[in-house]
């Protein structure tokens, strides 16, 4: 079986590698684990994590506000850095409805044999609130 590469790779445009999971806290949508208050304490509100140097590079901060875009969508998070990033990686939890909510970036490719969509990787671009323009629509 040969290797196939992502369907989507970052560009000028999006540069950004975008991978979505979990956090210990939540489990699944988080809709369960979110009504337990010491977990909803530990992991109280959706998250961007990035390399301290792409949120400098972007006039982001640890704790400020971002948003993250990609072809499909857009969503509103919180900064978190980790100096264990790459740079060239984004990773948002999935446990998140409304304006934090993962999957609105997210594309729709499936694996070709297993027909498992492609959740954990697609090309985003961020950005301080100050810079974000409204979204295109297209038909």
């Amino acid at each position: 079986m040969q290797h196939v590469g992502p369907a989507e790779e970052p560009d000028e445009e999006f540069p950004f590698y975008l991978t979505t999971g979990r956090v210990l806290a939540h489990y699944q949508s988080g809709t369960q684990t979110r009504r337990v208050p010491s977990l909803t304490e530990a992991e109280p509100e959706p998250f961007v994590e990035m390399h301290p140097q792409v949120a400098a590079s972007h006039g982001l901060s640890a704790g400020g506000r971002a948003w993250v875009r990609s072809r499909r969508g857009e969503a509103l998070l919180k900064v978190k850095l980790t100096a264990s990033m790459r740079l060239d990686t984004l990773f948002v939890p999935f446990h998140w409805a409304g304006p934090g909510r993962a999957n609105s970036l997210t594309g729709d490719a499936v694996d070709p044999q297993s027909k498992i969509p492609e959740f954990k990787i697609s090309a985003a671009a961020i950005g301080p609130l100050r810079d974000m323009t409204p979204l295109e629509k297209t038909s």
